[in-house]
C-alpha cells in the first residue's frame, strides 16, 4: 500500500474514532442533563410537599410566594420585611399562621409532623403567630428559644392544659419596655405562669438578668394574678453545682419553681406542681 493510501486510511480512522468520541460526549451530557432534570424534579416535588398548605382556605399563600418570602427573612431585617409584606395583604389570622410555619419548614427549622401537630392543637391561640414569626429570622438562638416555647406549650396542649398565650406581653414596671411571660397555662382552675430558657450545656444565665426574670413573674402575679403559679423552666440543667445552688436560691426566695429537662419533661414536672400546689 502507497504511502499516500495510508495516510488516507489512517485520515479515515481518525474521524471514525472522533464520532464516536463526539458521540460519546453527546450521551453523557445527555444522561447527565437527564438526571439534573430528574433530580431536580425530585426536589422540587420533595418540597412542595414539605411546605404544602395546612389550612383549607383560598386565601393561603402559593408555595412560589412561601419560598420567595422564606429567602427574604434570610436577609438583614429579614424577619420585619415579611412582615411588612404580609401586614399589607389583610390576611386573616390562620392564613398567616400558616405562611409563617410553612416558611419555617422550608427553612428546615421544624418537621413538618412536628408542624401540622402544633398547628392542630396552638392554631389561634394568643402569641402563636407572632412566636412563628420570630423563628424565621436569621439569629439561630433567637430561633433555638422561641421553639422551645412552642415545644412546650404544644406538649401542655398534648397533655389537657389549656395554653393561654405565649410570648404574654406585661408591663412589668421593672424593665425598659413592655417584657413578656412565655407561656400562660391553664388546669383546673390553676395557672401556670413560665419563663423559659433553652441555653447549651455548660452555658450559664447572666445572674443579673435571671433575677430580673424571676422578679418579672411576681410582677404578674401581683398585677391581679395572686393565684397563677410561678414556673422557671431551662432545658439543660447548669453542670456546676455553686452556680446551680445559687440559682435555686434566687427562685426559693422569690417561692419560684425551678424546673429542668426537655418540653415533655417539664410538663411532667408541672403536672406533678399541680397536684402539690
Amino acid at each position: 500500500m502507497s504511502s499516500k493510501a495510508s495516510r488516507v486510511k489512517s485520515r479515515r480512522c481518525d474521524i471514525f474514532h472522533l464520532k464516536n468520541v463526539i458521540a460519546v460526549i453527546l450521551l453523557a451530557l445527555l444522561i447527565v442533563s437527564h438526571s439534573a432534570y430528574a433530580f431536580k424534579a425530585t426536589v422540587a416535588k420533595t418540597t412542595a410537599k414539605v411546605i404544602a398548605t395546612l389550612i383549607d382556605n383560598s386565601k393561603a399563600l402559593a408555595d412560589d410566594e412561601i419560598i420567595r418570602l422564606a429567602q427574604l427573612s434570610d436577609e438583614v431585617g429579614g424577619t420585619k420585611k415579611v412582615g411588612d409584606e404580609l401586614g399589607k395583604l389583610n390576611l386573616p389570622e390562620d392564613v398567616l399562621e400558616d405562611a409563617y410555619i410553612r416558611i419555617a419548614l422550608y427553612q428546615g427549622k421544624i418537621s413538618r409532623s412536628e408542624a401540622e401537630g402544633m398547628f392542630q392543637r396552638l392554631a389561634n391561640t394568643d402569641g402563636f403567630r407572632t412566636t412563628l414569626r420570630k423563628i424565621i429570622g436569621n439569629n439561630p438562638n433567637g430561633t433555638k428559644g422561641h421553639l422551645n416555647e412552642l415545644r412546650i406549650a404544644d406538649d401542655a396542649a398534648k397533655n389537657g392544659y389549656e395554653v393561654v398565650s405565649i410570648g404574654k406581653k406585661f408591663d412589668d414596671g421593672l424593665k425598659k419596655g413592655l417584657t413578656d411571660i412565655d407561656i400562660v397555662l391553664k388546669k383546673n382552675d390553676k395557672t401556670f405562669i413560665i419563663e423559659a430558657k433553652d441555653y447549651g450545656i455548660g452555658d450559664n444565665l447572666d445572674i443579673i438578668n435571671y433575677r430580673k426574670d424571676l422578679d418579672t413573674l411576681i410582677a404578674y402575679q401581683k398585677a391581679g394574678n395572686s393565684d397563677a403559679i410561678p414556673i422557671f423552666s431551662m432545658t439543660n440543667k447548669p453542670i456546676d453545682p455553686k452556680y446551680l445552688k445559687l440559682l435555686q436560691y434566687e427562685a426559693d426566695k422569690r417561692n419560684i419553681n425551678l424546673i429542668f429537662g426537655s418540653a415533655e419533661e417539664q410538663i411532667e414536672q408541672i403536672k406533678m406542681l399541680e397536684k402539690i400546689l
